[in-house]
């Protein structure tokens, strides 16, 4: 068996079909035993694509068919971006424009994915369809010999399917993790390159499993019994908050990938739900965001990981939370916020989200002689503390 041309089989990538197809591979490798058609490899190829694309919006190439599919399977399904594998398999089924999909994007890559294993029929042959079939004739001649690749492709009944060769089944599944894991840092590499400075990439790959962020809510408990802290207001709609509240990603958490506390503010269920991966709008609310962490970075006793997790995100010793000004933060807070806002927005995230509870906020305030803007979420306090 020659396994060593994994290591080239990612080389001199232009699109993404081949990381997708190893891995759609390897998704279904128990079901390899007996020759699976083409069509349930693309289909595993989507829902591999999916996350990527549909939840965090990363591009695969501008050019890329891939990608393309996905969007179209979300528009015209209208699938959420967070849809389980299953109920994905499930609406493919039963999508009109699957079969097209599945001939476009099987036009080339399972037989220049064996490119590696026949290097100089590959480099002979032009990257076409020709070249794709001059590949897999070669790959079937050799199957089941020492010069054999990965698998062949066999017609029937109009179909294509792929066989793998003789011990290669057994040798992916004993190194199954070695070679997905391997896949993955080609395929994060690739899309780090069509997306620079998005953050996170290597957890964009697959669907989110569940999170905790039962610190987060144990840290906002703590402020909001705090005799020095005002009471806790949702920075989005303005209203105050007890001890039932939501947490939000201030930048969606499909933007950012993690749950850093600075990214983090209670809101109601309703306002949770209407931001949802909304960018909000950033000259309204991040002053309100920046306040409301000043409140609680000035705090006496602030516990001792909450205080590190500040100091870290600030780029300071975490025993001078306390003599921070407000405008000191704020100002942090814009150097960090709106670059990476910047770049969400060039992904595809919708922006400028506001609460539609912020239009009666302003006008109260207004007709009170506070002017045409909201009050900032405890911009007295920090104030006062100056």
């Amino acid at each position: 068996m020659r396994t060593r041309e994994f290591g080239a089989a990612f080389r001199d990538t232009t699109s993404s079909y081949k990381f997708f197809w190893c891995l759609a591979i390897l998704d279904l490798l128990p079901a390899l035993d007996r020759p699976v058609g083409v069509r349930e490899l693309v289909k595993a190829m989507i829902i591999r694509a999916w996350a990527a694309v549909a939840l965090f919006r990363l591009s695969l190439g501008k050019v890329d068919r891939l990608q393309a599919c996905v969007r179209a399977l979300q528009a015209d399904t209208g699938l959420g971006a967070r849809t389980a594998p299953r109920r994905l398999e499930t609406e493919l089924e039963r999508w009109p424009a699957l079969d097209r999909w599945v001939e476009e994007l099987s036009r080339f890559v399972p037989g220049r994915f064996l490119g590696s294993w026949f290097a100089d029929i590959a480099r002979a042959t032009p990257y076409d369809r020709r070249g794709s079939r001059a590949v897999a004739v070669a790959a079937g001649r050799a199957w089941g010999t020492n010069a054999s690749g990965p698998y062949r492709l066999l017609e029937e009944d109009g179909s294509l399917l792929v066989e793998l060769a003789p011990g290669w089944q057994a040798w992916l599944e004993h190194h199954r993790a070695l070679v997905i894991g391997f896949a993955e840092q080609q395929l994060t590499r690739y899309l780090q390159a069509r997306n620079p400075s998005v953050p996170a990439i290597v957890r964009k790959l697959e669907l989110p499993q569940r999170r905790s962020l039962t610190l987060a809510r144990q840290w906002w408990n703590w402020a909001a019994a705090e005799p020095a802290t005002m009471p806790i207001t949702d920075i989005f709609s303005g209203q105050p908050l007890g001890t039932r509240f939501e947490i939000d990603h201030f930048l969606p958490w499909s933007f950012v990938a993690h749950d850093e506390f600075w990214n983090l503010c209670p809101t109601t269920a309703q306002t949770n739900r209407g931001k949802s991966d909304r960018l909000p709008s950033l000259d309204l609310y991040l002053p309100r965001l920046a306040a409301l962490h000043t409140i609680i970075m000035r705090q006496p006793g602030l516990p001792r990981s909450l205080a590190a997790s500040y100091g870290e995100f600030l780029g300071i010793d975490p025993n001078a939370l306390a003599s921070l000004t407000s405008e000191l933060v704020l100002s942090h807070y814009g150097r960090v916020i709106r670059p990476l806002a910047q770049i969400a927005i060039n992904q595809g995230f919708p922006s400028d989200w506001r609460c539609p509870d912020n239009d009666l906020l302003t006008k109260e305030f207004a007709s009170k002689g506070g002017g045409s803007k909201p009050v900032l979420l405890g911009s007295a306090t920090c104030e006062a503390k100056e």
